[in-house]
């Protein structure tokens, strides 16, 4: 791989920092952490990081996170400075200074002297999140993340703090432009051999590939893991793994029973690398020292759960995995490895649909808003396009190459920053529509990774009135986080965004128009008003977790949490129902209805005959339900946008389903 150009990348970074920046209606700072930290997040490197800055005499943090197996800690830290020149650059007594605020700030976190702020605040949920993580933890990741150019050299020596191993890695410049060339991989993994792997070559076959097969030491696996974690694991298997799987209970017996029949039980992994390093042993075979760019693209549940029985004092010495060791070359590995992933033969539940569904999606996707051209707005008084980056870094590679900067110019005047969106810009947008705030919530990977299986399991058809509304719900979402951010909540705000979205959503049964947001590319006063009122009401609702559930952050993740704000008694404005449009939505009301049982629909109508809240066409639909879901068929399509509003009137008034929608 080519040395990237620091330089560049370095004014792309502060470009993209100011987009982020006029997005999110945020400090520079603020924008830089989070971008990272999506950034590395989507890499597999951390996992389920929230961003989150509080600085203190001799204490400073930037945001939290853990590992998916709750047997790790990151903190981090973040130094941003809108400087691209050479000189712009960290050192060693700079570097280790931020370390020990990073320590401080875990040491009095821990002790409880560290000043606790009120109970919704951002510095209280960060407080308690990481005592109650360190609690069951056994290593601390301390990561620092500049975007200046670091002259410290090597690795920084682990420590050991309450008898848990503390490493230091530092993220500066150069090691972010390096990771950044390397598309949608992730940084490359080396597995190190010391004692060599013997291996047998097959016949080559072409001259893109080589194939190895190799017995390796279960034990190696489990260090392998126990380092690099699921980037250890290809993106689509690790994206799978992280929901589906769980641990093996036939692969845990047999490593407690009978290692050494492992090989003969165990169908084995499949790998890939871009480059094997060989040596001749002192008997004169050939063995593997080292496997560059090393993924697992298959036997993912096997890995894993060799690193689970291994960290819980199962002895897997005597156990043994066969590997197929794919040497792909390097120009050839995103068009191959996807391939190796698909027609594997799999352990676990990855097919060949994981694989190909969501690429197909997000292919469409990304050539329709290509050349959909976006109708002028506020901003921007010439049409635009909405950029979507299925890929990491397509922006910046599509600027750079248009050469000279006055084409640049041009290119972002067509394309502006602040209309970039990813993947998992995607998936909040269409979860947080789609009245699942509580996904939402879980954080960019993992709600990607769900919104993934819905859409396998639920394919949209994605032509130019999908990414329209795609369109408009990106700028309902913005809009509402810069709304939500001058209320000054004191934290939770990306929680109170996509929580106040689904609850818009329900309230109005989904009939905001979203083809008026994309003709205007702008939200309507009357929105923008019943926005602040309902936010208001949202944030108090989350911040206020019942009995035994103090982790604020935690209860946003809940299914409970979004049962709480739907419940909220919010009636839509008159100025905002003027708006509203009638919406196909019978499509969804099925769905609904499918949910639903008899006996819902007949205590409504017993409910609605006892209070004369109903009317006789909504209790003759409500009569109508209960038959058709008894008799195992769907209800007429007249009787349910009658029984559906029936059954909103009755909650508004008390009455409680059983299936509490």
């Amino acid at each position: 791989m080519a040395d990237p150009d620091i330089g560049a990348y370095a004014h792309n970074l502060i470009e993209e920092v100011r987009a982020q920046a006029e997005i999110e209606g945020c400090e520079l700072h603020e924008a830089f952490t989070q971008l990272v930290l999506d950034m590395l997040a989507s890499d597999g490197h951390i996992e389920d990081a929230v961003a989150v800055h509080f600085k203190s005499h001799g204490v400073e943090i930037s945001g939290y996170g853990g590992g998916p197996d709750d047997r790790s800690l990151d903190l981090f830290l973040t130094h941003y400075s809108p400087r691209a020149d050479d000189e712009h650059k960290i050192g060693r007594g700079e570097v280790d200074a931020a370390f020990r605020r990073l320590m401080t700030f875990l040491s009095r976190c821990i002790s409880g002297t560290l000043t606790r702020a009120d109970r919704s605040s951002d510095l209280a949920g960060m407080c308690a999140a990481v005592t109650e993580r360190f609690a069951r933890v056994e290593s601390v990741r301390l990561i620092l993340i500049t975007n200046a150019r670091s002259v410290v050299r090597g690795s920084l020596t682990p420590m050991v703090f309450q008898g848990r191993t503390v490493t230091r890695e530092l993220w500066d410049l150069r090691r972010l432009a390096n990771w950044s060339t390397s598309g949608n991989k992730a940084e490359p993994i080396v597995a190190e051999f010391p004692e060599g792997l013997p291996c047998l070559a097959t016949p080559r076959t072409d001259e893109d590939y080589s194939v190895l097969l190799a017995i390796v030491p279960a034990q190696r696996l489990a260090d392998l893991y126990s380092a690099h974690g699921a980037r250890l694991l290809e993106l689509n298997v690790r994206s799978f793994l992280q929901v589906r799987g769980t641990v093996n209970r036939g692969i845990l017996d047999t490593l407690r029973n009978n290692p050494e029949r492992f090989l003969a039980y165990n169908n084995g992994i499949a790998a890939t690398a871009s480059r094997v390093d060989f040596e001749d042993s002192p008997s004169g075979q050939r063995v593997i020292r080292r496997i560059h760019h090393l993924q697992i693209v298959n036997g993912g549940q096997t890995t894993a759960t060799i690193h689970h029985a291994h960290r819980n004092k199962v002895d897997v010495s005597a156990a043994y995995v066969q590997m197929k060791l794919t040497v792909v070359s390097p120009e050839r590995l995103d068009d191959i490895v996807p391939q190796i992933s698909a027609y594997s033969n799999t352990q676990n539940r990855v097919t060949a649909s994981d694989l190909k569904a969501n690429s197909a999606f997000h292919v469409e996707v990304e050539r329709i808003m290509r050349t959909l051209w976006a109708p002028p707005s506020p901003t921007h008084p010439h049409d635009t396009h909405w950029f979507y980056e299925r890929a990491r870094g397509q922006y910046a590679n599509a600027l750079t190459r248009e050469g000279t900067p006055a084409r640049q110019k041009v290119f972002k005047a067509v394309n502006p920053p602040t209309q970039k969106f990813t993947k998992s810009d995607l998936a909040k947008f269409e979860n947080s529509w789609a009245m699942r705030p509580h996904l939402v919530s879980l954080g960019a990977e993992k709600n990607f990774t769900l919104f993934s299986q819905q859409i396998e399991e639920q394919p949209p058809v994605v032509d130019k009135q999908y990414c329209r509304r795609l369109v408009a719900k990106a700028i309902l979402f913005r809009r509402v986080d810069r709304i939500v951010a001058r209320q000054n909540f004191g934290g939770y705000k990306a929680n109170i965004v996509t929580y106040t979205i689904a609850k818009l959503v329900h309230a109005t049964g989904g009939r905001i128009d979203l083809d008026r947001i994309w003709r205007t590319q702008d939200l309507t006063s009357a929105l923008e008003e019943a926005i602040v009122d309902l936010c208001r009401l949202v944030q108090k609702v989350i911040t206020s977790p019942p009995e035994g559930r103090a982790n604020i952050g935690e209860w946003t993740k809940r299914p409970e949490c979004w049962a709480a704000v739907r419940e909220l008694d919010w009636v839509v404005p008159a100025s905002l129902e003027a708006e509203l449009v009638e919406v196909d939505s019978y499509d969804d009301d099925i769905r609904l209805i499918r949910r639903t049982s008899p006996d819902d629909w007949t205590d409504l109508a017993t409910w609605g005959t006892d209070t004369g809240l109903l009317d006789a066409d909504q209790l003759r639909s409500a009569h109508e339900i209960a038959q058709a879901l008894a008799q195992g068929w769907d209800p007429a399509g007249r009787h349910l946008r009658a029984g559906l509003e029936a059954m909103r009137l009755a909650r508004r008034h008390g009455f409680r389903p059983v299936i509490g929608f």
